[in-house]
């Protein structure tokens, strides 16, 4: 049986305002004030946060400034949300405006429960369906998606943080004759039953049609959830959405210039990649398909054994990791970004000056392996380290690294260490 509207309004307070990832995105960190959540992008920020109650309500003006004060150390523009059926929506978008942020587009907050939708098919002409950053048809999607909106959630961004397509963002394109005409993109809340539609790039509810929600991992996804006016919002209300209530964006701007890019971020599978990939297998004389990892360490670098200790949780893997981290910061130039390379497995990219620290994103990469063969490096492989998972040995290569982590390395994973070309 179908939830009447008062039912959605209130599963969707519930589960999805205040909501925290768990672990945080890629690139990500989460900080707490009050009953705020806000999401650093290092791009920008999201605030989020369940209803407000009366007593935050009168600290409004306080929690505004504590926002602007936490984007503006890191020069993100913030984007705030509004509920309108909040007790306190009225209030709260006085402080905003009072504290200088603008307010944005207006639209309806539509859920639709995912056994009672009925999406149309895609004409005979036309053909709906996933794709991945690395197709052709991902950029006319992010084309179309730009000069279109503004949407809930800019299909740019998800597209600079390189999420997971099928997992993680799931792209849908209508195509006509190899064109795309159409767009959209859901996003997976996790552990939720909810998916979100970040937006849709035209009156197009076919491309909802048959989603392939399996994708998104457990809990199954029994509802979505879209923000929409005008045409968009009349056609998904056709479908069987229910409007929940209205929201409105407002935004505040600091001073200073925001950074382009994230501080971390999944990679693609693009030439650049496989560039990259091809230059650090290259530096270690690495051969994969022999099986067994044969590889040929260079003059400029050293082995260290670690089989010997406990795993992962071993403070001493831990106090190795944090060896190299430091000596890749100091050896990596401002801008440079490091390439976490894992054969035939998904991989990650980051600006180890941003990552890391008080206040920053996780560092994303490892250099000690599990159990895959996976390299740490520059770019142009000039300073890295390779991990073997076989030998359970760590590479260290470069001159500038090794002088910066070698005696610590000796004194953490022990002096039996190899000097090659000697």
């Amino acid at each position: 049986m179908a939830l009447d509207v008062g039912r959605l309004r209130a599963e969707h307070d519930s589960t999805l305002r205040g909501h925290v990832r768990m672990p945080p995105r890629i690139g990500t960190v989460v900080e707490r004030i009050g009953p705020l959540n806000l999401t650093h992008y290092g791009t920008h920020c999201v605030v989020d946060h369940p209803p407000l109650d009366a007593e935050d309500s009168a600290s409004a003006v306080r929690l505004a400034e504590q926002v602007q004060a936490s984007a503006a150390a890191r020069a993100e523009p913030v984007e705030w949300r509004v509920f309108h059926h909040d007790v306190a929506a009225s209030h709260l978008s006085a402080v905003l405006d009072t504290a200088g942020f603008s307010a944005g587009w207006e639209r309806s907050v539509l859920v639709g429960e995912v056994a009672e939708l009925d999406f149309p098919e895609p004409e005979p002409v036309g053909k709906a369906g996933s794709v991945r950053w690395d197709e052709p048809q991902a950029q006319q999607a992010l084309d179309l998606a730009a000069r279109t909106g503004p949407h809930r959630v800019p299909l740019a961004n998800w597209h600079a943080m390189r999420s997971i397509p099928y997992w993680d963002v799931e792209v849908r394109v209508l195509t006509r004759r190899g064109m795309v005409t159409a767009a959209c993109w859901l996003e997976n809340v996790s552990d939720t039953a909810y998916a979100v539609i970040g937006g849709l790039t035209a009156a197009r509810p076919e491309l909802l049609a048959q989603l392939p929600l399996w994708r998104f991992r457990s809990p199954p996804k029994q509802f979505l959830v879209a923000d929409a006016d005008g045409e968009v919002r009349d056609v998904l209300l056709a479908t069987g959405f229910r409007e929940v209530t209205t929201v409105r964006s407002h935004y505040w701007n600091p001073p200073g210039e925001p950074a382009a890019t994230p501080p971390a971020r999944h990679s693609l599978y693009n030439g650049e990649a496989g560039r990259i990939a091809r230059l650090c297998e290259a530096r270690v004389g690495f051969d994969y398909e022999s099986g067994r990892g044969r590889y040929r360490a260079p003059a400029d670098s050293r082995r260290w054994f670690y089989g010997l200790l406990g795993g992962r949780d071993d403070p001493a893997i831990a106090a190795a990791e944090s060896v190299i981290e430091r000596g890749l910061r100091a050896c990596v130039r401002p801008g440079e970004w490091v390439y976490e390379h894992r054969p035939y497995l998904n991989g990650w990219e980051f600006d180890p000056h941003r990552v890391g620290g008080p206040g920053q994103p996780s560092w994303p990469g490892s250099a000690i392996a599990d159990e895959e063969f996976q390299f740490l490096t520059t770019a142009d492989a000039r300073l890295g380290t390779f991990g073997h998972h076989v030998e359970q040995t760590l590479v260290v290569f470069g001159d500038d690294l090794l002088a910066q982590v070698a005696e610590d390395l000796n004194r953490l994973l022990g002096g039996g260490t190899w000097a090659f070309g000697s």
